[in-house]
């Protein structure tokens, strides 16, 4: 059913060597029509069988598509939530480090203040790698 080409190329660049392969798959779910002309000279009923195990199969795969579409949306939605999370107590955090500045503690304020900007450099460099991946 499902057939597998493989190419594999070598081209040399000044002491440089490149490989490049490609794989090629056809992923027919049915039989070739030789293959189904033998198999219903063994069982006359085995056509409508392949077809239905094929639907079945392909319902399947959209089945399964769409699952894993609907677990990424839902990841997408957590890292940003948790994104807005980690702003938002970043903001707090050096808005109370600047009302300490202003109440004259100045220790506390910078340390406040420093945890906030580590905080939201920390938030955004996080997503993006994870982005990334």
């Amino acid at each position: 059913m499902a057939q597998r080409h493989q190419q594999t190329k070598m081209a040399v660049n000044k002491n440089q060597g490149a490989i490049e392969q490609n794989t090629i798959i056809d992923d027919n779910l049915l039989p070739s029509a030789d293959e189904l002309e033998k198999l219903k000279q063994i069982d006359p009923n085995i056509i409508s069988w392949i077809m239905a195990r094929t639907e079945q199969e392909q319902n399947a795969r959209l089945k399964f598509n769409d699952d894993r579409i609907k677990i990424a949306n839902k990841e997408l939605g957590i890292t940003t939530t948790s994104l807005w999370l980690a702003f938002i107590l970043a903001i707090s955090a050096l808005i109370l480090g600047g009302l300490f500045i202003y109440l004259d503690k100045e220790i506390a304020g910078t340390i406040f203040g420093s945890v906030g900007i580590i905080a939201i450099i920390q938030s955004f460099l996080r997503f993006g790698r994870k982005e990334k991946q």
